[in-house]
């Protein structure tokens, strides 16, 4: 077997699978330092090295799990961007500027507004890159719940596992080191310039050397129970659908080296498992096809409501959850992997199918007759244009008319915490007097400050690999010496 054919061997055991973790250890590796270390194996952090090693440096990629992705690989996967090619074809203006006004206006004002401007300005060019690397995308286009508007691509494979295998796949092509079990926990300076990082790969504490800079995309803190409730008590019990990884041990150690930490308090949560529940039933991705009921089968908030306020809404209902009500047509487009959640969930007792809506009611243990006049008073909104809640109807939405009719429990999980490490347009890291620490560089949600209190559906992926992408070029651009 050739070297070429080597490398793409080895793209197998660094995805995801029982039988992969830990199998690619030390394949390239040059001593112990090299230009670029990327921190985190996500969608941020794969671009990253790719755009390193695309601009001639060596890379290791050091990931705290056994397996890569992190979590895009878990998420929805939908992608935000402007694209006239697809949402001319489905009759939807778009523009630049509308995309940047929403980000900004509804993230409270609180983002930069120049880190805004470069996301949605290079999201497009960023989706072009994935498809030249070979990321396929559906050829349409939706709104996705928390999005405010349909410019949310769908990736061919479900959920994440494009942008992994597809990322991945260009790391190995380009050579770039990767270790997984190894948890960055100190970021290592000399002469006020970072020089590495030193992780625990297992029990052992190693230290890995940079020569031109160090980019962190180790994810956010949202699987970290502890720090949320200490920043955000009302959060306190509820379920997170964030990977393990996601514990912010790496934005605490750039803290250390002077790094500002911005926006911590602003955490944002999706509908998901209610706390004592077992099973989270992805109805709400398409805001077009749900609604979403009380215990009294009554819907109390708009459901294409900013993320925050939809948060705060379920949060102070006295159970603390809801239901998502949608029909047969919405659960045909949710998607396999959607329907094969509502299937476990309701064999566990948790979702529920009924030919009518007084079946589901009942199933449901809501008042049936509450139920129904909400569903025919949502469907005349649909019809006439005007939701009496104020959704935004459009082309796109759909009546919830056709049997069988689908629901499932829905309180607040833990999805996305807006705040962390402070940047540049240039991705480089911020000190508390807003200037750069010298050989340090962040990207994806280990970042506090593009997205302001609420981040649109689908922008935090167009948000790592943009980012990501200029972080790793910004890295390989210093040549230094490492002692």
């Amino acid at each position: 077997m050739n070297r070429r054919s080597l490398f793409s061997a080895f793209l197998l055991t660094i995805l995801p699978g029982p039988s992969y973790a830990g199998f690619i250890e030390n394949i390239f590796s040059k001593g112990k330092s090299w230009d670029v270390i990327v921190v985190g194996a996500g969608a941020a952090g794969l671009s990253a090295a790719v755009e390193a090693a695309d601009n001639g440096a060596s890379v290791l990629l050091l990931e705290s799990q056994p397996e890569i992705g992190g979590n895009t690989l878990i998420s929805g996967g939908f992608y935000a961007s402007v694209d006239k090619k697809r949402q001319e074809k489905q009759g939807i203006t778009d523009s630049v500027e509308l995309h940047v006004q929403q980000t900004y206006e509804l993230g409270g004002r609180l983002g930069d507004p120049k880190l805004v401007r470069t996301m949605v300005t290079e999201a497009q060019e960023s989706l072009e890159w994935l498809e030249k690397l070979g990321m396929h995308f559906q050829p349409r286009v939706f709104e996705l719940y928390g999005a405010h508007w349909p410019r949310a691509h769908i990736p061919v494979l479900p959920l994440g596992q494009g942008y992994i295998r597809t990322l991945a796949d260009a790391c190995v092509k380009r050579r770039v080191e990767l270790k997984v079990k190894c948890e960055v926990r100190e970021v290592l300076t000399k002469d006020n310039k970072v020089i590495g990082v030193g992780a625990y790969c297992g029990n052992e504490y190693k230290q890995f050397y940079a020569r031109r800079g160090v980019v962190l995309a180790a994810g956010s803190f949202a699987a970290n129970p502890d720090l949320i409730q200490k920043i955000s008590p009302k959060l306190k019990g509820l379920t997170t659908n964030n990977a393990p990884g996601s514990n912010g041990l790496a934005m605490l150690a750039a803290e250390k080296v002077g790094a500002k930490l911005v926006n911590l308090e602003f955490i944002q949560c999706l509908p998901g498992c209610p706390p004592g529940k077992k099973y989270r039933v992805r109805f709400h991705n398409d805001v077009s096809h749900f609604i979403f009921v009380n215990k009294n089968g009554e819907r109390f908030i708009r459901e294409d409501s900013p993320r925050d306020e939809f948060r705060d809404a379920v949060l102070s209902l006295p159970e603390k959850y809801g239901f998502i009500i949608i029909d047969d047509e919405g659960f045909r487009r949710a998607g396999i992997l959607v329907q094969k959640e509502a299937v476990k969930a309701i064999e566990g007792g948790e979702a529920w199918k009924g030919e009518t809506l007084r079946e589901l009611a009942d199933k449901m243990s809501v008042p049936a007759d509450n139920l129904i006049r909400t569903v025919e008073d949502y469907n005349e909104g649909v019809r006439l244009g005007k939701d009496r809640l104020g959704k935004k109807i459009h082309s796109l939405t759909l009546p919830i008319v056709h049997p069988p009719f689908w629901a499932c429990y829905a309180g607040m999980t833990v999805h996305y915490t807006e705040g962390g490490i402070a940047i540049d347009e240039k991705t480089r890291v911020l000190n508390k007097n807003n200037q750069p620490v010298a050989g340090l560089y962040a990207a994806g949600t280990i970042t506090g400050n593009v997205h302001g209190k609420n981040r649109l559906g689908a922008n935090g992926l167009a948000d790592a690999i943009v980012f990501g992408r200029i972080a790793g070029r910004q890295a390989a651009k210093i040549k230094g010496e490492v002692p």
